[in-house]
């Protein structure tokens, strides 16, 4: 773990695989609400108050996450953050990605999908050396499709930057439709 102080108000903490899993954290379960995540990063903050003198305790953070090869970095930022005036959207859209250990267990949620769901939103199947990977390239699914795809699958978040990732370095097996033109093939079957 590295902790080096940008300015008066920004501090980057560099963690490395080993440092995530002494604590038993992953990047893609960081965040305020897993519980082992929270505590890891309250004390991650007490690390930084301690090593840089920068107050953090009780002051309103900005805390951005990125992913790199051996591990992960922090940015924290103290204060209100400087972007101006901010929007809230309404309607939550994102991209969302879902990870199936097996070929079996996305074929068989694929047809489900495809027999239990009148409209298939856009979306995309590929595959690296271990998992296979269904995105969803819409806003959010119905209720019905989440409990399906969360029964078969062993992994989900909500991002586009992930998503765009997956897309670059796994293999493509079906892009646009791939739950319509997988699920037809197996149904005909």
């Amino acid at each position: 773990m590295n902790i080096e102080q940008i300015d008066t108000s920004k501090i980057l903490i560099s963690l490395c695989d080993r440092d995530m899993e002494n604590y038993n954290v992953t990047y893609e379960s960081l965040g305020m609400r897993d519980i082992r995540s929270r505590g890891f990063i309250k004390e991650l903050l007490h690390f930084a108050e301690d090593k840089t003198g920068v107050p953090l305790s009780g002051k309103r953070l900005l805390i951005e996450a990125m992913k790199y090869e051996h591990g992960c970095l922090l940015l924290v930022t103290v204060g209100r953050p400087s972007y101006g005036r901010r929007y809230r959207i309404k309607c939550r859209s994102g991209t969302y990605t879902f990870r199936f250990d097996s070929a079996e267990d996305l074929l068989s949620c694929i047809e489900q999908l495809c027999l239990s769901c009148s409209r298939l939103p856009p979306s995309s199947v590929t595959t690296d050396s271990e998992h296979y990977w269904l995105i969803l390239h819409s806003a959010m699914p119905d209720k019905i499709y989440m409990n399906i795809i969360r029964e078969f699958s062993s992994f989900f978040i909500r991002s586009n930057v992930y998503a765009v990732s997956l897309l670059e370095h796994t293999r493509l097996i079906s892009d646009g439709s791939a739950i319509h033109q997988i699920g037809m093939s197996l149904i005909k079957r």
